[in-house]
Parts: structure tokens; sequence; C-alpha cells
């Protein structure tokens, strides 16, 4: 029998306004925001590196913390950790969010940083490997998890299930894992078959969901930024993908990352509200026929 599941909004869904490289910073008080997530029914929330940079400034995280303690709200994760395998500049600025979103994760209790390897122009496997088993272990003594987000080749260096886990289990840490997204799981081609068969218990995953269209998109980048659906109003099949995970014993939050040009200018309270709703709705569906 599965635990009761914990719904999370990720930053995107919750911080009304935004997008990545459109508008990545949120408008809307920090109070508000995590006062809407709880009334909607959220036990968890996800927050964005330069957020967390703002958050930090103005409120300090300790105070965050406690508003989102006295929201009932739970479940914290920090991202997006990039260019972590790199030399140089890059490397250096990445060394800066590196220490943001650590601080924060140790400070808000968060669940796990999220990383990933955009713009990789082609880091060696093997260097990566100990780049990621180094960043888990500083995280280690944070007290959180780093997930790797499988992305497609688009967008990634190791566009596949295979890939991912060469980096996660390659680095041996016990808190290193994969973020898996639906839509990621789709557009790389990976089958729920793939997850049941390559997964095991002991591997450290995430999971996302949101919906859209099967059919491969002309411009990824829109697609991933501007036509993210709610669970439920596009074609992916989210209960086969819900169920494959938790085959896999997992029963941890359930993360719902939507980013859409239109829902973009719903109130913050409205999108806090429908995207729960039919976030719980796919969930339930998902769950009524396991014993």
């Amino acid at each position: 029998m599965l635990s009761d599941v914990n719904i999370l909004g990720s930053y995107w869904t919750l911080a009304a306004g935004t997008a990545p490289v459109v508008q990545e910073l949120c408008r809307h008080d920090i109070r508000d925001r995590i006062e809407c997530a709880s009334r909607a029914g959220f036990t968890g929330m996800g927050f964005w590196h330069s957020d967390l940079a703002v958050l930090r400034e103005r409120h300090g995280f300790a105070e965050v913390k406690s508003m989102l303690d006295a929201n009932g709200i739970v479940h914290i994760e920090v991202e997006w950790l990039n260019d972590w395998y790199c030399t140089g500049e890059r490397r250096a600025a990445s060394d800066e969010s590196r220490k943001l979103l650590l601080d924060a994760a140790e400070v808000l209790g968060a669940n796990h940083i999220k990383v990933a390897d955009l713009d990789n122009d082609g880091t060696p496997l093997d260097r990566m490997i100990g780049e990621f088993a180094g960043l888990c272990a500083e995280a280690a003594e944070r007290g959180t998890k780093v997930l790797f987000e499988m992305l497609p080749a688009e967008f990634s260096h190791l566009p596949s299930l295979d890939h991912v886990l060469s980096l996660t289990r390659g680095a041996g840490a016990k808190n290193g894992g994969i973020m898996i997204d639906n839509l990621h799981v789709v557009r790389t081609g990976t089958t729920l078959a793939d997850l049941v068969e390559k997964l095991t218990p002991q591997d450290v995953i995430g999971v996302e969901i949101n919906d859209g269209v099967l059919a491969k998109p002309v411009n990824f980048m829109d697609s991933v930024i501007n036509r993210r659906r709610l669970p439920g109003d596009g074609e992916f099949d989210i209960t086969g993908f819900l169920r494959a995970v938790w085959s896999l014993g997992y029963d941890g939050p359930i993360g719902v990352e939507v980013m859409h040009e239109y829902f973009r200018e719903w109130p913050l309270d409205t999108m806090a509200e429908v995207s729960f709703s039919k976030t719980a709705t796919v969930i339930a569906e998902a769950r009524s026929e396991i014993v």
C-alpha cells in the first residue's frame, strides 16, 4: 500500500509569471507564494537559483524556512546547477551558484538539488563522474541529495537513461541520482518498460510530471518553456509513468512542472489551485487500481 502522495509544485509552476530565459524572477512576494501553495494543498515547493539569491538578500533563508514550516511546506527542491563539470570562467560562475544552492538546501531542508548539463560541449564522462561524486559529497555534508535531470539530445550530452545511470552509478554516491520528468522520458524515447527494467530500488530518483503532445516538436526550447500542459490536459501516459516509478518502491513527492505561455498570465492563486487540483486528480486515477 502506497503512503499518501505529497505534491511538490516546481518553481515554474508556483512562481506565476516566470519562465526560463523569458522571466526568471518572480514578481510575487514569497509569503504570498507560500501561502497560496499551502491553501491549494501543496506540501512541497521548488526554488530557482536566481530567485534564491533575491530571497537570501531580502529575507534570509532562515526566515523563508520559518514561512515554509508555518504553512506545512516540508518537501523542498532547489535548482538548477549547470557547468559543475567545467573549468575556467564557466566553472567559476557555476561554483557561485553551487554555494548558493548548497547553503539554501541546508537551511531550507531541501530534499534535493537538481542539476543538469545544458550546453555541455563534450566533457568526457569519466570527468563528469568524478565531478558528480565530488558534488554529491558536498551535498551529503549539507544533508541533501543531488539529482541529475535526464534531458533529450537537444540539450544534454547524456541523452538517455543508460547515459545518466552511467553517471550516477559510476559516481557511487548514496545521495546521487536521477530526476525523471515524464516529458523528457517521452522526448528521449525512453519507454515505461525501460524505467522498470533498468532502474532499481537502489537508484535515487525524483519524479516530475506535466502533459503535452506526443508529436516531436519542431522547436524543442519553445516546447519546453511555452507548451507544457497541466497533468491530464495532453496525450502523455501519466498513469503508466507513475505506476512504473511506484513499482520501483518510490514513495516520495510527485513534482508538477508546468510552463505555458498562457498559464503565465494567470493570477498566483489560480495557478496554485488549478495545478494542484489537476495533479491530484491524475495521481488519484493512477492509484485507483493499485492495492
